[in-house]
């Protein structure tokens, strides 16, 4: 789990890209927290988004450990990627909202 906590803003955002990035090399996967981030702005946004597509093309998976709530999901909303709801605009919005899936038990 990467817990991104205090403020994640422009201020920040080398220290969590190389915080991603150290978890990318070290994981398959990894779970991205936002919860204790008192401060989230669009530069954050960008370096999770290009966290997701540096894991995919590594054959890896970076996903938020749960659904935008809070600061977060204001900022997406605000930034175009969910509508009021919290739903997805647009496929790759789902990023934000959709858990990752976990492989099911085929021997149950």
């Amino acid at each position: 789990m990467a817990e991104i906590s205090g403020d994640a803003d422009i201020r920040h955002s080398q220290d969590i890209t190389d915080m991603l990035r150290s978890a990318l090399a070290a994981h398959d996967v990894v779970l991205v927290s936002l919860d204790e981030a008192t401060c989230v702005d669009v530069s954050t946004l960008q370096v999770l988004l290009a966290a997701h597509k540096q894991a995919k093309s590594l054959g890896k998976s970076l996903a938020m450990a749960g659904p935008a709530k809070g600061r977060l999901r204001k900022l997406l909303t605000e930034k175009g990627f969910l509508d009021v709801e919290g739903e997805p605009i647009f496929a790759e919005a789902r990023f934000w909202v959709t858990p990752l899936q976990q492989p099911r038990d085929l021997s149950a």
